[in-house]
């Protein structure tokens, strides 16, 4: 799978009084980037010529006005888009919004919106609508994104709070995955479990996306999926690899190479077949990397059983 984009977790700091993590991953450990390790993040995306969006993410990246300047201005050698996922905070200066906007509305392809039960307690939903607006004149893309627990608030009731609003930006709603905070935070029957592996194919949601992730500790996953800093699918960091030796190892992992063609089908029969029970109600299909890949012990089955020299 050729990579097209690069998620760069800029910071680890969420609000620690919700319920729910920015990103659900639970390790909020408050390590930020440093200058020096975020260009040697971008000097890594430009030797990877198939990477043309980059997408900040991580706490409140708008927290960080200096480091968002340095990404968006730094020399890539081609054209690289940008998107930013942020709680809108800084749509409470209309101004400063639309100075920030109008400079680069020709490099933002995206602004992402988190807005629901969890965050509305922390954000001012007019402050969002602001910069909704803006963007909207200046013809760039905006979303809101929710997500959602079971006899709760819903997407509906998120729709009716923006009104005319809705009209100017796209709505992306999700049931919330059982991973990081959400999983002390609340009980097993409030999780919305949407998949039926045995009616719905299971298919890996990152093909899709296509981005590889790097974190604040300079890490590198195969995918954006709020579960994966919870498995063992560490790929390398760039204190000791290129970012485009990883991708590479990535391409050619048989493991991966099977999840990313075939989806967790083969793996699940294979399951199956050596009478070992998986969870067939999911949230995501994202929630089957946390349950192969918690720790080795799906890979030393694999190994053990000699999975790729049988098939």
């Amino acid at each position: 799978m050729e990579y097209n984009s690069c998620g760069i977790l800029l910071t680890e700091n969420c609000n620690a009084k919700c319920k729910m993590c920015c990103d659900s991953r639970g390790r909020v450990i408050g390590k930020t980037l440093s200058k020096e390790e975020l260009k040697l993040i971008l000097d890594n995306i430009k030797e990877c010529e198939t990477i043309d969006v980059v997408g900040i993410t991580g706490g409140e990246p708008m927290l960080y006005p200096e480091l968002i300047e340095y990404i968006f201005n730094y020399d890539y050698g081609r054209n690289v888009g940008f998107t930013i996922k942020t709680n809108g905070f800084w749509g409470s200066d209309k101004d400063k919004a639309k100075k920030f906007i109008s400079r680069y509305k020709t490099k933002l392809k995206n602004l992402s919106f988190s807005y629901d039960e969890f965050h509305s307690e922390f954000i001012q939903l007019k402050n969002i609508l602001n910069i909704i607006e803006i963007a909207d004149d200046l013809e760039v893309n905006t979303e809101i994104v929710g997500c959602f627990l079971q006899n709760s608030v819903s997407p509906g009731d998120i729709i009716n709070q923006l009104g005319n609003y809705a009209y100017k930006t796209n709505f992306a709603y999700q049931p919330a995955i059982r991973t990081g905070a959400a999983k002390t935070s609340f009980k097993n029957s409030q999780f919305l479990k949407i998949f039926d592996l045995t009616k719905h194919e299971p298919k890996c949601a990152g093909v899709i996306g296509k981005t590889i992730l790097i974190n604040p500790r300079l890490e590198i996953y195969p995918c954006c999926s709020q579960v994966i800093e919870n498995t063992i699918l560490l790929m390398g960091n760039l204190a000791e690899n290129r970012l485009i030796d990883v991708m590479d190892n990535i391409k050619y992992n048989k493991v991966l190479y099977t999840i990313f063609t075939q989806g967790f089908t083969p793996f699940l029969k294979f399951l199956h077949n050596n009478n070992i029970e998986y969870p067939l109600k999911l949230t995501s299909t994202c929630e089957l990397c946390e349950f192969l890949f918690c720790d080795d012990w799906f890979l030393k089955l694999l190994k053990e059983k000699n999975y790729f020299e049988n098939i």
